[in-house]
């Protein structure tokens, strides 16, 4: 899987959720749009990616919040 193309999408999507002045719904949107939407293949290259020093730096904020409140798929 494209990790490049898996940290854009994820940055895109908590960019537009992030207009929302309340963050923590925001991030509770994100975790939920990911669960539901992204198949396990791309959550676990989300995850991989974040667990990664040198690429954890790429996630936007919002999006590292949102993968501390999901669960790391099996």
């Amino acid at each position: 899987m494209d990790t490049d193309y898996i940290i854009r999408m994820a940055n895109q999507i908590a960019d537009a959720l992030g207009v929302n002045p309340d963050q923590d719904q925001a991030v509770a949107e994100l975790a939920d749009h990911l669960t539901r939407f992204w198949e396990p293949r791309m959550r676990s290259a989300l995850f991989a990616s974040a667990a990664d020093p040198g690429l954890h730096s790429r996630f936007s904020p919002l999006v590292s919040h949102a993968l501390d409140r999901m669960s790391a798929p099996v």
